[in-house]
């Protein structure tokens, strides 16, 4: 029995070694086969969510040129804006998909619209607090309503590995971007090429360096 009893203690420790280093195989910007990426394994973590009232406005950025001024007020632009951390040494690629929901009134009843983008980054190294962002356009407020609500999934090889939301409305569920439909309103319209992503917009060049490349 004792022989027995040894031969199952040195094929335990075996085991677990083999398994430590797999895992240590890994460590290197790699996710282990059969491991959920994301905030279980704290792969990529997102600390914080912007987007919705003052603190997200941002006015069109003016360059200095050789070209007469404009007599146009700068626009105001609603920035949505995550900032989030990664832990492997590199990243080939994350997907990050925003939703955002405006309201306004259409004869008394509320209209909602909703929209979409999805910006993918490429070479991410291992740090903290990167940042993604994406704008909406300012005639989107001025015709459909302020913002109240705001969502990030991010997408590792597909598989959804954080998500984050932002919300000033009671009248929508937690998880209102999966399915818009709003218990009280008739109206809720997706409007598309309204989210545009940095290099669509004039903040192109605007702290460039603190963004990952877009692919």
């Amino acid at each position: 029995m004792s022989g027995m009893f040894l031969r199952r203690v040195f094929f335990f420790f075996l085991m677990v070694s083999l398994f430590l280093s797999v895992r240590a195989g890994y460590g290197q910007g790699q996710v282990a086969p059969g491991e959920t990426p994301g905030p279980v394994s704290e792969k990529i973590r997102i600390r914080r969510l912007e987007g919705l009232g003052g603190r997200a406005t941002v006015k069109t950025p003016e360059y200095d040129t050789n070209m007469p001024g404009s007599a146009t007020p700068s626009a105001e632009w609603v920035r949505i804006r995550c900032q989030y951390d990664t832990a492997p040494e590199w990243i080939d690629e994350l997907a990050f998909t925003y939703y955002a929901m405006g309201v306004t009134e259409v004869e008394g009843k509320r209209a909602y619209s909703m929209y979409k983008k999805t910006v993918r980054y490429s070479d991410i190294e291992e740090g903290r607090s990167h940042l993604s962002v994406v704008y909406l356009r300012p005639k989107a407020v001025e015709r459909y309503g302020e913002l109240v609500a705001v969502a990030v999934e991010i997408s590792l090889g597909g598989q959804v590995v954080a998500v984050e939301r932002e919300n000033e409305s009671k009248d929508l569920p937690a998880d209102w971007w999966k399915n818009p439909a709003v218990t009280d309103a008739k109206i809720v319209t997706q409007r598309d090429g309204y989210l545009l992503n940095r290099l669509e917009t004039p903040f192109a060049f605007i702290n460039y360096d603190d963004y990952e490349d877009i692919r």
